[in-house]
């Protein structure tokens, strides 16, 4: 069992689950009684929605009988870390009114840590002072749930995405041709590197770029790390010899990004966003006030592609979780305008 170290870090103990390939939502149950009963048989009908398991408060647990598949996590002590361990997307309180009204300061701002909603079920049988005729109902309200994940602006934030990548794609295909045709006369292996990212509720994916690199690259990692730029946690050689002839041009001119075009028709990243970090960099993270940055679609473009690229982690992540928090399609926008001249000025772009 995990065992909690407080507000703002994690214990790693079981972190495997932390970063996963699985597109469900994984959901957490506060509370295991009857009512963590019923939100286990709802969720059944809906494919996209995993019951990864429950917190126990009481030990008086209907679910070990009921439900032998939801395994019990451990109590509220250890929230955050299994909103880490078990790549929680989503905490769902079933406890009566009164309980739950007592744990929500923390289950806020637990779910605030790490960008993830908290949903409240509340049954009003479970409340003193509430009349018979209420008690049959149950009502629920949702915390801390983002902006971009409401309907109305996740179809319209994704109808730009689409239209976007697709016009950029169509008017970018003759340079594709000649990236492609370049990067295979002056180096041996695939036009197109593909490396696992960290996106949306800590899914990984693949991200594409153009190769600007040798192709046994990530394995030479280690032999160069010494010449490491970034500060923090990011890995960036400006002057990289592991760079092909055309490497670091492509690089300068951020043409290596454009293949990301087909991530955004993908539906894993969309045309403005956090930048999506690499699987072993994220496994390194051990802030929890930078989670938030995977409680939207991570972007092609960010705060940080058009005020600087510094090569520092910390402020990277500063600006991504400011992006999440400021978030608007207004925003978008803005950053999209301001993202061609911050490319040709080539700003830290290496």
């Amino acid at each position: 069992m995990v065992v909690s170290t407080g507000p703002g870090t994690i214990n790693r103990t079981n972190a495997a689950g932390a970063f996963s390939r699985d597109r469900s939502t994984r959901v957490l149950l506060v509370g295991a009684g009857s009512s963590a009963v019923r939100a286990v048989d709802a969720a059944r009908q809906d494919s996209e929605r995993v019951i990864a398991g429950a917190l126990d408060l009481d030990g008086r647990s209907d679910l070990a009988a009921r439900c032998p598949g939801v395994p019990l996590l451990g109590r509220m002590p250890d929230l955050a870390d299994v909103i880490l361990n078990y790549r929680i997307n989503e905490v769902q309180v079933t406890l009566p009114i009164e309980t739950s009204l007592a744990w929500a300061p923390d289950l806020r701002a637990a779910a605030q840590e790490f960008g993830i909603p908290v949903t409240f079920q509340l049954e009003g049988r479970e409340a003193h002072g509430v009349r018979r005729s209420q008690a049959k109902q149950a009502w629920t309200f949702c915390l801390n749930r983002h902006a971009a994940s409401d309907r109305p602006w996740r179809n319209l934030k994704r109808m730009v995405d689409v239209a976007l990548a697709v016009l950029a794609l169509v008017c970018l295909l003759p340079l594709f041709a000649a990236v492609a045709l370049a990067i295979k006369c002056t180096s041996r292996g695939p036009v197109f590197f593909r490396q696992a990212r960290v996106g949306l509720g800590r899914r990984v994916f693949q991200m594409y770029k153009f190769r600007t690199m040798v192709v046994n690259a990530e394995a030479l990692r280690q032999h160069v790390e010494s010449m490491n730029d970034a500060q923090g946690i990011s890995f960036k050689i400006i002057n990289d010899p592991r760079l092909t002839k055309i490497g670091s041009f492509l690089r300068r001119a951020s043409i290596d990004e454009l293949p990301q075009l087909f991530n955004v028709l993908l539906g894993d990243m969309s045309m403005v966003g956090p930048r999506p970090i690499p699987v072993w960099v994220a496994e390194q993270l051990e802030d929890t006030r930078w989670f938030r940055r995977f409680s939207v679609l991570p972007g092609m473009s960010g705060l940080w592609q058009v005020e600087g690229r510094q090569q520092d982690f910390d402020l990277m992540a500063s600006k991504d979780v400011k992006y999440v928090d400021e978030w608007s399609m207004g925003l978008d926008f803005r950053i999209l305008f301001s993202t061609i001249p911050a490319v040709l000025k080539g700003v830290n772009a290496h």
